[in-house]
């Protein structure tokens, strides 16, 4: 039976390897290859680099396997508490990795038409463009559900007597982040310019969010001197 701390231990250590994958392969590799508003320059890079791109779908593919692991270390780590709210917050990341899932197919659609037989190069490049297009919108819609799993485990940091408030209040914060950045990105697409600036200011506090978690996770997380005294008991003891 998973010990308490062995959860918290590949929860936090999954979080971080999904963080380095996460900044090569959106961080590098797709920002290097995907040019917002040029197809032709785009296209032509994924024609150049496509063994990137090969790699850039290869470590999706192990971030979602890493977000599975995290889910259910995550639910047998809080499994003592609120259990409506513990199984919500564990239903959203799986809601969130299937709709992940999905938005990881284009890009395999993409790599398909990269490896075809296709003559007509302008069909070819909507064709790409048009299934990246669907990747960001597919994953910005599966990053608001991402954004309620962090809100309600935020509420469960809460809850926890060996957390402290300050990792609840950080999770809630993002969480918000998430829900308010994507829901404008979808719905409000004409603030596009707007919402980047937004998500530029608010990226390193969300980094930090979920990094700073990871590592209490690592080094704290199921432990037993981990439980935080009152105020009351702190006075006490002085």
């Amino acid at each position: 039976m998973t010990t308490k701390r062995n959860s918290a231990l590949m929860a936090g250590i999954a979080l971080l390897i999904m963080a380095v994958i996460a900044a090569f392969t959106f961080g590098y590799a797709h920002s290097t290859l995907v040019v917002p508003g040029n197809p032709e320059v785009t296209v032509g890079n994924l024609k150049s680099h496509r063994w990137l791109f090969r790699t850039e779908i290869i470590g999706w593919h192990f971030i979602l396997l890493c977000d599975i692991l995290v889910a259910w270390a995550l639910f047998v780590f809080f499994r003592n508490k609120n259990k409506k709210l513990l199984y919500l917050t564990a239903a959203l990341r799986i809601v969130f990795v299937f709709i992940f899932g999905i938005a990881i197919l284009n890009l395999i659609y993409v790599l398909k038409i990269l490896n075809g037989n296709i003559t007509q190069a302008q069909m070819a490049s909507k064709q790409i463009m048009s299934y990246l297009d669907s990747f960001e919108s597919t994953w910005s819609f599966g990053l608001i559900i991402f954004g309620f799993h962090l809100l309600f485990l935020g509420i469960l940091a809460f809850q926890s007597k060996s957390i402290h408030n300050f990792w609840g209040i950080l999770l809630v914060f993002t969480a918000v982040s998430y829900v308010v950045i994507h829901s404008v990105k979808i719905f409000l697409p004409q603030f596009d310019n707007q919402i980047k600036t937004v998500e530029t200011v608010l990226s390193l506090p969300m980094a930090f969010g979920e990094i700073g978690f990871a590592f209490w996770l690592i080094i704290r997380g199921g432990k037993p001197k981990t439980m935080y005294k009152s105020v009351n008991e702190l006075k006490l003891q002085s």
